[in-house]
């Protein structure tokens, strides 16, 4: 099983450059076609583009870029003794887009580039129903991301697996060390199958399933069995685990153990329950996507 179309979100910021990075080396591992979209910065009447730049994150403009100053960066704080030079958003758009052909043209991947404005995220709905993956970036606290471009406005109508990969940190291995969260819910069944391609070459699967009370261990789950099976027939070195929450959110203990085991790839499934409720009384999804610290893996 392999991946053959995948969608990236991009945008101009260090968490783009390695999100960028995550999605070549994956095209490349399955030899997809990659397609970008970035979001066109959008001038205010103060002049300034949204979404705002955040001091320390950045890419370096390459010589010669149109507007920009040499050695300036695209977003962020400029290089000390540059001159601030700020790009309009075409020139912006065209700094990413070089980026992008440049890391695909090395490995002879082929690729399509899609500059979106902030109301088409309809149109960003529709490319990510045709692709096997989306890869899309957490949202940093400092950012302002459009209505229709954040994690959770794309998982839950598109369909289609999402990657999203955390604002802070590299992660040069993705899908050898796998920490799957196990509830079986459909949406528990659909990102296990959904991650497939992802754990191909995986050296080690843990399927965890999380307890509300002591008591629950005792009875067992014939489906936590079932599911450490199904990925033994696939080739994965799987094997099952359950815990016991505590007072602890169920997010924290996933992300606990994942950091134990030395995971690089968290599986769970999308929105068990309404966004609205999640957003009122707290959840798992919700949760996860706000202090993930790896790669999640999520689809509803």
């Amino acid at each position: 099983m392999s991946l053959k179309d995948i969608l990236v979100c991009l945008d101009a910021s260090d968490a783009g450059t390695e999100r960028l990075r995550v999605a070549i080396q994956l095209a490349r591992e399955h030899q997809a076609h990659l397609a970008a979209v970035y979001v066109l910065p959008q001038e205010t009447d103060s002049g300034t583009l949204y979404p705002p730049t955040v001091a320390g994150l950045g890419i370096a403009a390459p010589a010669g870029a149109t507007d920009l100053a040499p050695g300036a960066l695209v977003a962020g704080v400029p290089e000390p003794g540059v001159a601030p030079a700020l790009p309009r958003g075409v020139a912006l758009a065209e700094i990413i887009e070089q980026r992008f052909r440049e890391g695909l043209h090395p490995h002879g991947l082929h690729g399509d580039w899609h500059p979106l404005a902030e109301s088409d995220g309809a149109e960003l709905l529709m490319m990510a129903r045709t692709a096997d993956l989306v890869v899309i970036g957490q949202v940093a606290p400092e950012l302002r991301v459009p209505s229709g471009f954040r994690p959770e406005d794309i998982v839950e109508l598109c369909g289609r697996p999402l990657l999203v990969v955390p604002y802070a940190g590299s992660f040069p291995s993705l899908g050898r060390r796998v920490l799957v969260a196990w509830d079986g819910t459909r949406e528990a069944s659909r990102a296990l199958h959904d991650a497939l391609p992802l754990m191909a070459g995986a050296e080690a699967v843990t399927v965890l399933t999380v307890r509300t009370q002591q008591g629950d261990l005792d009875r067992g789950d014939p489906s936590l069995d079932r599911a450490v099976r199904h990925l033994e027939r696939h080739g994965l070195a799987a094997r099952a685990e359950e815990t016991v929450r505590g007072d602890i959110a169920i997010s924290d203990v996933l992300l606990s153990r994942a950091a134990d085991l030395g995971a690089d790839l968290i599986v769970a499934g999308a929105y068990h329950h309404s966004r609205l409720r999640e957003a009122l009384f707290g959840g798992v999804s919700r949760e996860l996507l706000q202090h993930m610290t790896l790669p999640l893996l999520t689809s509803h």
